[in-house]
């Protein structure tokens, strides 16, 4: 059965720290939702667009996904490569791996689950 939980990806720029709610319906090949002024859910945007350059610093992940494994960075409409293990962003981890992914401002941020 499937699991939909929420993240928080952290990004940084502009000496601005924004803290940007997601969505996963934990189903692979579904787009994730994003929510820059509340909890996303399933009907929030399919991505955010930075107000100037950002860095990804940091994604928490709440536990309990269990039919999907990665989330897959997507740079307007091009997947940008970027493959983030699940089980290294879960929020019980004290030490979550650092993340440096850069996005200009203006970019639709989007992510797939796989």
């Amino acid at each position: 059965m499937a699991t939909a939980t929420n993240y928080i990806y952290t990004f940084v720029g502009g000496n601005r720290t924004f803290s940007i709610s997601g969505y996963s319906g934990d189903t692979a090949g579904a787009i994730n939702t994003f929510n820059p002024n509340g909890v996303a859910s399933t009907g929030s945007p399919n991505f955010w667009i930075p107000p100037v350059d950002v860095v990804l610093k940091d994604l928490s992940i709440v536990t309990g996904m269990t039919q999907t494994t990665q989330v897959l960075t997507e740079n307007g409409a091009t997947k940008s490569g970027t493959t983030l293990s699940i089980a290294s962003h879960l929020n019980t981890l004290a030490n979550r791996a650092p993340l440096s992914i850069p996005f200009k401002a203006g970019t639709q941020i989007g992510t797939m689950t796989i």
